[in-house]
């Protein structure tokens, strides 16, 4: 009895070990201050040291960023954004889109995966009649639903990550709706950073402005207006929607033929 206890105790702790050791890979990230690192004036300030590597070493260069993105994805880490700028800066709209969507898609299908290997059985064992009619029903409509959520901007890429895990999403279902979620943010994005030299101009030209008002900070902040207008928010949110017609048409029916 008490070696099947302990064999069990070491299963226990063996589930919860990826979960761990992404957790410990983001304290240690805020620890080191590698966020700085990710900021949109780092980027202005190397992006001519990076193209030049880049230009240096083209093909492990995508399969590098590829792997950084897929790690700061993994571990929740912020500068998603900048990444996604990133790519279009140094490989064109072309090449730094499907990077960075490759990118998002790896690393959130490994905290996915962390995610339900250590909390997917606990939660299904002590879920109350509520919220297991809440997984059973996501897990019916996985794919609308996690289509909406990746298309949504109004939901955390990192909650989508760990909620959809929870919920029992199929991994096979969160792997092509994540694919195709992120797409049409990471073209955005990655389009704009393809004309990174217009947007650094215009953020020099704004610092210099602060600075001649006699602010005393005046960081080189990312125009974020000038990508994300509240017009493509709306066209995303409105996609978002439309991938939960299938479910609201599907219920119309069958209330309707009750």
């Amino acid at each position: 009895m008490a070696k099947g206890e302990a064999q069990q105790g070491t299963y226990g702790l063996r589930r919860f070990a990826p979960l761990g050791a992404i957790a410990l890979a983001l304290a240690a990230f805020f620890a080191l201050r590698l966020d700085r690192a990710l900021s949109f004036e780092q980027l202005v300030e190397t992006r001519a040291a990076w193209r030049a590597y880049v230009g240096a070493h083209p093909v492990g260069s995508v399969a590098g960023f590829v792997a950084l993105y897929a790690g700061l994805v993994a571990i929740s880490a912020p500068g998603a954004t900048i990444m996604t700028l990133a790519a279009g800066a140094l490989f064109g709209a072309w090449v730094g889109a499907p990077a960075a969507a490759l990118g998002a898609t790896l690393g959130a299908s490994l905290l996915f995966l962390a995610a339900r290997s250590a909390l997917g059985t606990w939660l299904a064992t002590r879920a109350g009649p509520a919220l297991g009619r809440l997984t059973a029903g996501f897990r019916k409509d996985a794919a609308s639903y996690m289509l909406f959520l990746r298309l949504s901007p109004l939901f955390p890429f990192w909650l989508v990550n760990l909620a959809a895990a929870l919920a029992g999403a199929p991994f096979a279902t969160f792997l092509w709706t994540t694919a195709i979620g992120v797409l049409p943010a990471a073209a955005v994005f990655a389009y704009a950073g393809a004309s990174l030299d217009s947007l650094a101009e215009t953020a020099i030209a704004a610092r210099a402005a602060c600075r001649a008002a006699g602010e005393a900070a005046c960081p080189l902040s990312l125009p974020l207006s000038a990508i994300f207008s509240p017009r493509l928010a709306g066209l995303l949110l409105g996609f978002s929607l439309l991938a939960l017609a299938p479910v609201l048409a599907r219920r119309w029916r069958a209330r309707h033929s009750g």
